[in-house]
């Protein structure tokens, strides 16, 4: 895609250097290079500047811009001084440009190549990579801090809902659907004692995972060890009580569970 970028600085250059003076120029090259503008982007009034005005903020036109390149894609301006003026500007947006795999056409200035070192380059790329993984961290930190404060007041805070339960929005609620299927693995496990002959008698009841297929051994016996059938919240190692409803007793959990461990102590 090629895509044509405009930007007038300040109301004298609005009047001196307009957009219709810089989309003439472009249009007129790429009418006489064969070439086809895609999409237009602009700013008019904003400074090329990113720390001047927050201009970060408030260059819709170019935020825009880079938010809808792809590889292979070139943007066409009539010089890079339409993009930025500052180094800083610079820097980032051709940070983003590369990022993205697109490139920059300059009408006046034909030989400029995006791709080329530039020694400002290698320091404010290595800033922003700090800048990425602090943020980063601080996500991931932010987004355990509220799984914990969940699973210490009873609720899952994340990942996929056991087998009988299904997620309804932030909370896990029972799987009508499933749920009576769990209870009957419990109380078969009880009745036959053996992990084998559960399998062959799920496989019998044409018994499925949420995935549609047939359930394992290891798979049943998980069902049967997860305390969250009986009321258990566990996060990060830390089990705590739950707020969700059960439909597992949990003196059937203990009985399937003392044969379990009578089995694996054999």
């Amino acid at each position: 895609m090629l895509y044509a970028y405009y930007r007038v600085s300040t109301q004298t250059q609005a009047e001196k250097n307009s957009t219709e003076m810089q989309k003439n120029v472009v249009e007129q090259y790429c009418t006489e290079h064969g070439m086809k503008i895609d999409a237009v982007f602009s700013d008019e009034g904003i400074s090329g500047s990113m720390d001047d005005m927050d201009d970060s903020l408030e260059r819709d036109g170019i935020i825009a811009l880079l938010s809808t390149i792809q590889k292979g894609d070139v943007i066409i301006v009539q010089n890079t001084s339409r993009l930025w003026r500052s180094d800083t500007a610079k820097v980032m947006i051709r940070r983003e440009i590369k990022k993205a795999g697109a490139n920059i056409f300059s009408v006046e200035q034909p030989t400029y190549d995006i791709y080329k070192k530039d020694p400002n380059d290698f320091l404010f790329n290595a800033i922003m990579e700090v800048i990425d993984e602090y943020d980063k961290m601080s996500i991931a930190m932010k987004l355990y801090k509220g799984r914990k404060a969940r699973a210490n007041m009873g609720s899952k805070p994340c990942g996929t809902a056991p087998y009988g339960y299904k997620w309804s929005g932030n909370d896990i609620v029972i799987d009508y659907n499933n749920n009576l299927v769990v209870k009957d693995i419990f109380e078969k496990y009880i009745e036959l004692k053996s992990l084998s002959k559960l399998k062959e008698y799920c496989d019998e009841s044409e018994y499925k995972t949420s995935t549609g297929k047939d359930f394992s051994k290891q798979a049943l016996k998980n069902i049967i060890e997860n305390d969250f059938y009986v009321g258990i919240v566990t996060y990060s190692g830390k089990k705590s009580k739950g707020n969700h409803e059960t439909f597992v007793s949990a003196e059937l959990y203990e009985m399937a569970n003392e044969i379990l461990r009578r089995k694996s102590n054999r």
